[in-house]
């Protein structure tokens, strides 16, 4: 037993050496939406009305406010980190979440509908929506853990323009030790061997939906 984990870690260390990067291929770069940009802050839908694509993971229970403004602000460190410095922020697209909800004249909208309706507020040609699906802390340390953290989010780029969504990046990762899968090998090495936090997590995901959108 020992002796197949040591094999496995070998095999993971050549395939790094071999490629850098990791064992699987980097995507292109992708071009940024061209137009003004607005980014709502994180919801979490709990009914299947305020979803825009998928599902409600039959596991997720509602997060605390907390949870939904940490990660508010690691989107706006990763958005920092690239080409979208300049954006409309979720205070401002927060105060057209609450026009939009007082001017409801009964009628019953779709998640996009609603979302198109804040983008209008806002005079912007994109939205940037956030979604997270499900939160799982880890339950444990950095050496050892009963339970590893798992994340679900979704971001959406909503085309107000256009009434529909140019794009969807989905991220639903529960970190995993090296020997349950070996071709996350390099996710091993960069979190130096240890179990990470649902924050740290999520981080990732975002900083690769980030780079995704071209944003």
């Amino acid at each position: 037993m020992r002796r197949s984990i040591f094999v496995r870690l070998a095999l993971a260390m050549a395939c790094l050496a071999f490629l850098g990067a990791g064992c699987r291929a980097a995507k292109a770069p992708v071009e940024g939406p061209h137009g003004s940009l607005a980014v709502a802050p994180f919801t979490q839908p709990l009914m299947d009305s305020e979803l825009l694509a998928g599902f409600i993971p039959e596991e997720a229970v509602a997060v605390k406010p907390v949870v939904l403004g940490g990660l508010d602000a690691v989107l706006a460190e990763e958005l920092g980190k690239g080409l979208a410095a300049q954006y409309q922020r979720p205070a401002e697209v927060r105060q057209c979440m609450q026009i939009q909800l007082s001017a409801n004249d009964g009628k019953r909208r779709t998640a996009l509908e609603s979302w198109l309706e804040v983008g209008r507020c806002l005079g912007v040609d994109y939205l940037l929506v956030p979604q997270l699906m499900l939160w799982g802390e880890r339950d444990g340390s950095e050496i050892a853990v009963r339970r590893p953290a798992a994340v679900i989010l979704d971001l959406y780029l909503v085309d107000v323009k256009a009434e529909g969504l140019a794009a969807r990046y989905h991220f639903d990762e529960a970190q995993l030790s090296l020997t349950e899968n070996i071709l996350d090998a390099d996710k091993f090495v960069k979190r130096k061997g240890k179990w990470i936090t649902a924050t740290e997590l999520a981080r990732e995901g975002l900083a690769r939906g980030v780079k995704e959108f071209g944003l």
